[in-house]
């Protein structure tokens, strides 16, 4: 046990020798990766306040009724702001599609107008949009596109229903004022359609505004990545040296375990230099977090601690990995491989809500799923038993790995 001590001491002194070139590399990470957060904050802000999707029309655009369609949608609705549709050619279309100019191409057949007032309806508008825009952009046009079509069908039948009736009654000389009438009103509930309901956003994760889902996924990146900064600590080792300490009464296990608490020591050193910069701009109003707002620094202080059995399982899976792999080069390319991989799949880049059902639960069954849970639900003060379980039980996994990988090097 003394020699256990002894070994645990020894690693200690060498971190400590680290820790300072360690800082400064933590310090210069995190200072280009927050310029670089907030350039891109600030670029999507202002493409937020004055981007919109320029949509060219082509086809058919002589009727009078698609024309004032058209305008009263460019000068009306509230789809003005972030829609611009532009007629044109097809050849102009096509040119501007490509050179990137237009986000999609909307074709209007001929006759549409005349097939809508006799509710034949058989004619098509298609929508075209470049390869690179296929994406979220896409599905709200197409969810768009089956509004209108909705609305054109019910108004027919709301339009037709009333004719009859009205011709059933003997009233065939007020059809054409109730139908104007009955239009305007259909037009006016068009317009006035922001009205009808309130949205509200539930959240991403365990129900986090966007601000905090993103502010807890820019720590738990550099945690997992952290391993980069700090392979420092796994340079000149050899199986030699772990085979002296077996014989000096040293095991797998206990070598194990003093290297891996020393290793965790440059881990939560990095994670309180990130954390310093990041509570001055909460404190000081730089960083808005609306489920802290108006609260200072005071619920992101209380936060931290929650991430040292975060920071402790991610230097865990970082301590296998160097273990497992042969050679520092590899150990960090391995990092970079499982630490972006596991990132994206757990939502780290993107709201993991957006995956498909099965990625998703991949995601939450990695141990960056369950740090993401754990953290995520102590953001808002409610860790459940099952969190702390998935996190601590991957520690010991990764440990126990480390440990027999070791064992199996010096046996």
């Amino acid at each position: 046990m003394k020699q256990t001590a002894a070994y645990f001491l020894a690693q200690l002194k060498r971190a400590a020798r680290l820790l300072p070139g360690q800082i400064l590399a933590d310090i210069a990470v995190c200072s280009c990766v927050g310029v670089f957060a907030c350039l891109l904050i600030a670029q999507g802000a202002l493409a937020a306040e004055g981007t919109r999707y320029r949509i060219g029309m082509v086809g058919d655009l002589s009727d009078s009724y698609l024309g004032f369609g058209i305008a009263a949608v460019q000068e009306m609705d509230d789809s003005r702001f972030m829609i611009e549709l532009v007629p044109m050619s097809e050849q102009e279309a096509e040119a501007a599609l490509r050179r990137g100019e237009l986000y999609a191409v909307m074709r209007v057949p001929e006759g549409l107008m005349e097939s809508i007032v006799y509710g034949e309806n058989d004619k098509l508008v298609t929508y075209t949009a470049a390869q690179g825009q296929q994406g979220l952009g896409t599905m709200v046009m197409g969810e768009i596109t089956d509004i209108a079509s909705t609305l054109v069908t019910c108004s027919q039948s709301a339009i037709y229903a009333m004719q009859r009736v009205l011709a059933d009654q003997g009233r065939g000389d007020e059809i054409g004022w109730e139908t104007d009438k009955l239009n305007l009103a259909l037009i006016q509930m068009v317009l006035d359609r922001g009205g009808f309901g309130e949205v509200e956003v539930l959240g991403y994760g365990d129900g986090l505004s966007l601000e905090l889902y993103y502010f807890c996924g820019m720590i738990f990146l550099f945690l997992l990545l952290s391993g980069l900064l700090n392979s420092a600590l796994f340079v000149h080792r050899n199986s030699a040296f772990s085979c002296f300490l077996k014989a000096r009464g040293v095991g797998a296990f206990w070598q194990i375990l003093g290297e891996y608490l020393a290793y965790l020591l440059l881990v939560l050193a990095g994670l309180l230099v990130l954390c310093l910069p990041l509570g001055f701009g909460l404190g000081r109003g730089y960083l808005g977090i609306p489920e802290w707002e108006g609260m200072g620094a005071a619920p992101f202080l209380a936060f931290v601690p929650v991430l040292f059995p975060v920071a402790a399982m991610f230097a865990a899976l970082q301590f296998f990995l160097f273990e497992a792999a042969d050679g520092i080069v590899n150990g960090i390319l391995l990092q970079l491989i499982c630490g972006i991989g596991m990132g994206y799949l757990s939502g780290y880049f993107y709201p993991s809500a957006f995956f498909p059902e099965k990625m998703r639960m991949l995601g939450e069954l990695l141990p960056s799923g369950a740090a993401a849970r754990f953290a995520q639900a102590g953001a808002l003060g409610k860790i459940s038993a099952a969190a702390w379980t998935a996190v601590f039980v991957w520690l010991s996994v990764f440990i126990v790995l480390t440990a027999l990988v070791r064992w199996r090097r010096i046996r």
